[in-house]
């Protein structure tokens, strides 16, 4: 009892943290809980550390130095239970959610081409077409006039951009969330339920062994686990794979070079594709929405970057060094816009999960402070962007820090801003299509001059929320 004891409370007790996390795991789960949970591990890392501790068993660190070594391709640390939370069904892994990391670096080379737009005929014309008729909708249905003014919910329309980017690029064509100017199915709105849940499962790890034991039935298992003959959320994306899938096999298949095709020369089964293709649209759509609803905001509630980006871009425009979209190297010429993305990505990261990975059997030191094995360590998002690299105001978005005259500096920089995406074998496949998407939206939605201004109201400032009260000005 005394062991037990001994080692569940007291083997991290080198490490500071909230007084009642080295006891229960009700601290963490009251944190997730709360919304805010990626500025309280801020509070939490600038108060107790480096590395805190948050749980009878879980620390969380904001050192980058000490989670590219974690991350390494080398490293013997392991993905921890806390992505057996994130599959789809309890009893398939997907290239998110795999631990093992033979098979996990399999399935990335099998998906990595895919998913960097290598193996997609057309892509950029394929992003173009989706941007321009998003730009069109703003254009046709709410612009503000001098007597009357429109206002509409930009990060809601945003969403549905993503979504319908991704299932373009993955089917050959979009699921249509923007023409409809809709949820459909209550897609979003089920995984905006569910990922609270989610959350939960990542922290009380009997809960999924308990999810695994029950789906096992078949009478239980329609009521927990997606499927494609649902007709409303995760499943139903899955079943409108299931009837593309099915035109992808057998003797008559379909030859396409989408991402659906590129999967399939690779070797993915119609079952693997089914599942890859929903957790693709779900981790992807909502990662590439947050960051351009959370780098807008801060552009339009900064008003001497605002002011910047756009006389960059009018300056472009009138030397016609910019098409319509703009292509992706003409985005790539226009350091301004780089440096804004770059500002934007840092100051609020996309993903805020913890990703906890599992100290190795041989255990760790940090700082002269011994980690045991199977201690799981969470990385901090926001906390390692706001490192002292960045100079004596990271809290503040401010793209100039990306123009200074000190190669050096921006390395370092980068090499800590760049861990928003991962690092080593774990580094986010999507990335070449997200700043595709990325380098073309803003100078689009950016007020151009037959669209007048773009006003915020003062009280919609915090990018984790949604915000409705924009409006373009004819």
């Amino acid at each position: 009892m005394v062991d037990t004891l001994r080692t569940r409370f007291f083997h991290l007790n080198v490490f500071q943290g909230p007084s009642w996390a080295a006891y229960t795991r009700l601290w963490l789960c009251k944190t997730l809980a709360s919304g805010s949970s990626a500025q309280i591990f801020v509070d939490v890392n600038k108060k107790y550390g480096p590395v805190a501790r948050i749980g009878p068993n879980n620390l969380v660190t904001d050192d980058p130095e000490f989670v590219r070594r974690i991350l390494a391709a080398r490293s013997h640390y392991t993905r921890g239970p806390w992505f057996d939370s994130i599959k789809i069904d309890p009893h398939v892994s997907n290239i998110v959610s795999e631990r093992h990391p033979g098979r996990h670096n399999h399935l990335r080379y099998q998906m990595s081409a895919g998913y960097a737009g290598k193996d997609i005929s057309g892509l950029e014309s394929t992003v173009n077409e989706r941007i321009s008729t998003f730009i069109r909708r703003i254009e046709d249905n709410w612009l503000s006039t001098p007597e009357f003014t429109k206002r509409f919910d930009i990060a809601k329309r945003i969403q549905y951009l993503a979504v319908d980017i991704i299932t373009h690029l993955a089917f050959g064509k979009p699921l249509g969330f923007g023409e409809a100017d809709a949820d459909l199915f209550n897609f979003l709105s089920t995984i905006e339920m569910q990922l609270p849940i989610v959350q939960h499962f990542s922290v009380i790890l009997e809960l999924n062994d308990l999810l695994a034991w029950v789906a096992k039935f078949k009478w239980l298992r329609r009521f927990i686990v997606p499927s494609s003959q649902d007709k409303k959320g995760i499943g139903m994306i899955m079943g409108i794979s299931h009837e593309v899938i099915k035109k992808r096999f057998g003797p008559s298949a379909e030859k396409k070079k989408d991402m659906l095709g590129s999967f399939i020369s690779r070797g993915l089964d119609a079952e693997e594709v089914e599942m890859e293709i929903s957790i693709s649209l779900v981790a992807g759509s909502d990662t590439t929405a947050t960051a351009m609803r959370s780098t807008l905001l801060s552009i339009i509630s900064t008003p001497h970057v605002y002011s910047r980006l756009r006389q960059e871009i009018d300056d472009a425009i009138s030397r016609g060094e910019v098409s319509s979209p703009i292509t992706e190297e003409e985005a790539k010429r226009l350091p301004y816009l780089q440096a804004v993305l770059k500002e934007g990505l840092r100051r609020f990261p996309p993903i805020t999960q913890l990703r906890e990975r599992m100290v190795p059997p041989e255990g760790d030191w940090y700082d002269g402070k011994h980690i045991p094995a199977g201690t799981f360590v969470g990385l901090n998002a926001w906390g390692l962007q706001l490192n002292r690299v960045f100079g004596d105001d990271p809290e503040i978005f401010r793209p100039e820090r990306w123009l200074i005259d000190d190669q050096d500096r921006l390395r370092r920089m980068g090499q800590v801003q760049e861990l928003i995406f991962g690092h080593g074998t774990t580094k986010c496949l999507g990335i070449p299509i997200a700043m595709m998407t990325l380098n073309k939206i803003f100078v689009e939605v950016s007020p151009r001059p037959d669209l007048g201004h773009v006003f915020v109201n003062a009280n919609a400032v915090h990018p984790t929320s949604c915000f409705d009260d924009l409006m373009y000005k004819s």
